[in-house]
């Protein structure tokens, strides 16, 4: 083993830390954004270094073949080959997002998405003075997840909703979409004429290799078709902002081609450096975070599950975060988060985040040391013993 996940190492100047450690005035231990607690692959550190020793921060030169590197680790991991003619580095994520919808549509039309899911797609939606529809996943009674296809396709029928946002894999609820289901929704797509958002940044965080499929693989026409990803959650470098799209639509790369001018960007040399570095040297690495993300997320679900009290958990598919149950106590949205925050001292993310669909959960982040969820799951239970 080449690294310990299990090392304490104090995480200076984070937002996590730094501000969500207290909610409300409560001190708690902060398991909610989505960045890990795990420090990132050397090649990527020692990459960065490289960066300052040079002594000056000047427009930096790229690396021609950083596409080729992009590709070939899609071709490795994942069976499917991007054209490097449809890979473009951008600015971060959502800001990319929210500018390429304000593009694409009219003020008066909507952007559909499948809730629960990644709450700040609602809010880049509306930020950029656009509306939000949201078609709900169906959920059995042991919180299995699929989508409803009649119904999503008789929602991105009608005329004032122009996008689809599919989240693949899916945040929060873990699902990783198998072909046929990817394959649905770039087909319902296609044939209503909505444009396909698919937000693919979690792609790396799959446990079974085969599970995870990219829409652009799947799908029989590219046309219509925008994909997100970013390195930020693999090499755990949120901070520094690196991303790009897979687009092989013309309209959709003169877009973006307006996108980088409107925002007057390009990549910075801490970011570039950062992302080629991981993706090209840091293999080992990949296959050591994912191991032991997968053993906290698997501990941290057999501790809900043996607990006597109203709360339970499924193994996520994919993602490093597990979508927790506490409908079983009865509480609303409300009580449930006072009684994280007052009573166990823990911050995660309440489910009504993430749309009305998931009022009752709470998303909790397992890209920690594994000390992290023993005290989570000591907290919680001592907390459910003063009420159950």
């Amino acid at each position: 083993m080449k690294y310990d996940f299990n090392e304490i190492y104090q995480r200076i100047a984070s937002e996590k830390w730094e501000y969500d450690s207290v909610i409300n005035g409560f001190p708690v231990i902060p398991m909610s954004v989505a960045d890990t607690d795990l420090v990132s692959p050397v090649e990527v550190r020692q990459a960065l270094i490289e960066v300052c020793n040079r002594r000056e921060f000047g427009y930096p030169a790229y690396h021609d073949d950083f596409k080729d590197v992009l590709a070939s680790w899609y071709d490795r991991y994942y069976d499917w080959r991007p054209d490097t003619a449809d890979i473009i580095e951008t600015p971060p994520l959502l800001m990319t997002m929210g500018a390429f919808i304000r593009g694409m549509t009219q003020c008066n039309e909507s952007v559909v998405v499948m809730t629960p899911v990644y709450h700040s797609f609602a809010r880049t939606i509306r930020e950029n003075h656009r509306a939000v529809t949201e078609r709900d996943l169906l959920r059995d009674e042991n919180n299995h997840y699929t989508i409803d296809f009649e119904k999503l396709e008789d929602t991105c029928s009608r005329p004032e909703n122009k996008i689809l946002i599919f989240c693949n894999p899916h945040n929060p609820v873990g699902r990783c979409w198998t072909e046929e289901e990817v394959r649905k929704v770039a087909a319902i797509a296609q044939k209503t004429g909505t444009i396909l958002i698919s937000d693919e940044i979690h792609a790396d965080f799959v446990y079974d290799e085969k599970c995870y499929t990219p829409v652009m693989k799947a799908a029989e026409n590219l046309n219509g078709i925008i994909v997100f990803l970013s390195g930020g959650k693999l090499f755990n470098i949120g901070g520094i902002f690196s991303s790009y799209v897979f687009t092989a639509d013309p309209v959709f790369k003169k877009q973006m081609a307006v996108v980088l001018k409107e925002l007057h960007f390009q990549p910075t040399a801490f970011a570039h450096e950062a992302a080629y570095a991981g993706y090209k040297y840091y293999h080992d690495y990949r296959e050591e975070v994912v191991n032991h993300i997968r053993k906290m997320q698997i501990k941290l679900v057999n501790g809900l599950n043996n607990m006597p009290y109203p709360v339970k958990a499924n193994l996520p598919e994919a993602t490093y975060l597990v979508w927790a149950d506490f409908n079983d106590t009865g509480w609303s949205g409300d009580r449930i988060q006072e009684f994280l925050v007052q009573d166990a001292g823990l911050g995660f993310n309440r489910g009504d985040q993430f749309g009305v669909a998931g009022t009752g959960f709470a998303r909790i982040n397992c890209g920690v040391p594994e000390s992290r969820i023993d005290e989570a799951l000591s907290r919680l239970e001592k907390a459910f013993s003063k009420y159950f």
